[in-house]
Formats: structure tokens, C-alpha cells, sequence
């Protein structure tokens, strides 16, 4: 990884451990009405981000949006890697046919697009942010799985790996310190990527009204909460997609490998 990947790699983290700070602390209640009289105001010592349309401080909004977009995120990435190594680690040990039937699954499965999974799950699910969490981990998985099983195959038929095999290592030591050390790097940075992608589906999908409450602070339903004054207050819409691609540039920016 070169010095400019590492400083990436701090920031992203950093922003992301500030942005799930504002899950627990914004100066303002970002639900609140409390400065209906300030409405459209502009960037001001006590409201660094102005005042949205219906009186709400809105770097608090912005701040508690970043959380909930960098939470959900996370979860899904989460969900998406459990999803992924269940179904490498059935297509690795289970039976042989099982060999066939997944890789196949897995290439229909990734034609099928986030959002068409998405509208699908609101037949069965009430619209809300659990729903896009699971709709974006289930779209993903196809590629997580595909890269997991690159990188399995890559690391578990590696000379070295066969040698240790060889001089009479157990399974659990030749995960833990054979093939574990080795594979971490790759997974990092698979899970940066999927994360990048989580970030820019849920926001995508609540941007489209996916998510279900129109109020729920989230980057991508607080840049559709705001489009109608786009020409009254640009920075209102200006704000929310500058830290959105501002995070997925640090994202990319910190990648240690491509996919």
C-alpha cells in the first residue's frame, strides 16, 4: 500500500467514526422545527450550515444523515459478506453438484438489479431503512461472492499454503496464521469497495423515496427533501451530495487494490 493509500485510508475511517457520531450527538435535533423564523437562512456563526426550508438547523441534519448513511452502509456490507462467505463455504465443502448450482445462481442472480430487489422486498416489507439494508446486501452479493471465491481458490492453492498443509498443519492454524495474514489485505480492500457501493445504492435508493418516512434524515432523502429549493438555496442540495461524493472519493482514494 503506498503513503498516499494510508492517508486515505485514515481519513476514511475518520470520517466514517465521525459521521456514526452523529447518531449520538448533533448541536441541534435535527427533527425539530426550532428556527421556523431563520427558514432559508444562510451559513451563520451558530448555524455553520444555514437553516433548512422548514426551520431545522440543518448541519445537524447533515451531521445525523452522514451517521445514518454511514450506519447503513455498514450493515449491509456486513449482511453482504455473511450472505457471500455462507454460500462460498456451501460451494467449497458441500456436495459437487452444489458446484454447478451456485456459480450458475450467482450468474443469473447478478443480472438482476438493486433496485428491481428493492421494489421486490416492498411487496413483502414496509418501506423503511432495514428494507434498503437488505435489498442493497442481497444485490451485492453476486459480486462479493465472485471475489471471495477468486481470492480463496488464489490463496488456499498457493505453494506456500500446500507446504504448510504438508508439514502437518491443522486446519484452524493454517486459517489463523497461514491463510488469514494473507487474505486480509485483499478482503479490505473488496470490503471498501462493496462499502463504496452500499453507500451509493442506499442513498440512491432513498433519494427515490425507497426508504419510506420522507422526513428520515439520510443523505440521499435529505437531497430529495431539499430538491424543491434547489434555486431558492442551492447549498441545501449543494451539501448533501459534496459529502456523499466526498466519501466515496476517500473510499476509492484508499483502496490498496483494484476489482
Amino acid at each position: 500500500m503506498s503513503r498516499f493509500s494510508t492517508i486515505f485510508e485514515y481519513a476514511t475511517w475518520g470520517a466514517l467514526c465521525l459521521s456514526l457520531v452523529g447518531l449520538f450527538y448533533t448541536p441541534y435535533n435535527p427533527m425539530e422545527q426550532d428556527f421556523r423564523n431563520l427558514a432559508f437562512s444562510s451559513a451563520s456563526f451558530s448555524h455553520w450550515f444555514g437553516i433548512d426550508g422548514l426551520g431545522r438547523d440543518f448541519g445537524s441534519r447533515l451531521w445525523r444523515g452522514s451517521g445514518n448513511t454511514a450506519a447503513m452502509a455498514l450493515m449491509a456490507l456486513s449482511l453482504n459478506f455473511i450472505i457471500a462467505s455462507f454460500l462460498l463455504f456451501i460451494e467449497q465443502s458441500g456436495p459437487r453438484f452444489l458446484r454447478r448450482v451456485i456459480p450458475l445462481g450467482i450468474g443469473i442472480w447478478v443480472a438482476v438489479p438493486v433496485l428491481f430487489i428493492g421494489l421486490v422486498m416492498m411487496v413483502f416489507l414496509k418501506p423503511s431503512a432495514g428494507t434498503l439494508i437488505i435489498a442493497v446486501s442481497l444485490g451485492n452479493v453476486p459480486l462479493a461472492f465472485r471475489q471471495l471465491r477468486i481470492l480463496w481458490i488464489e490463496q488456499r492453492n498457493a505453494l506456500y499454503v500446500l507446504a504448510t498443509e504438508i508439514l502437518g498443519a491443522g486446519r484452524r492454524h493454517l486459517l489463523a496464521y497461514t491463510l488469514w495474514p494473507n487474505l486480509r489485505p485483499d478482503l479490505m480492500g473488496l470490503a471498501k469497495l462493496i462499502l463504496a457501493i452500499c453507500v451509493l445504492e442506499l442513498s440512491g435508493l432513498a433519494f427515490l423515496g425507497l426508504i419510506g418516512d420522507p422526513d428520515f434524515p439520510e443523505l440521499g432523502a435529505i437531497l430529495r427533501q431539499n430538491q424543491a429549493y434547489l434555486f431558492r438555496n442551492p447549498m441545501l442540495v449543494a451539501w448533501p451530495g459534496l459529502i456523499l461524493s466526498t466519501l466515496l472519493l476517500l473510499v476509492h482514494l484508499s483502496k490498496s487494490r483494484s476489482y
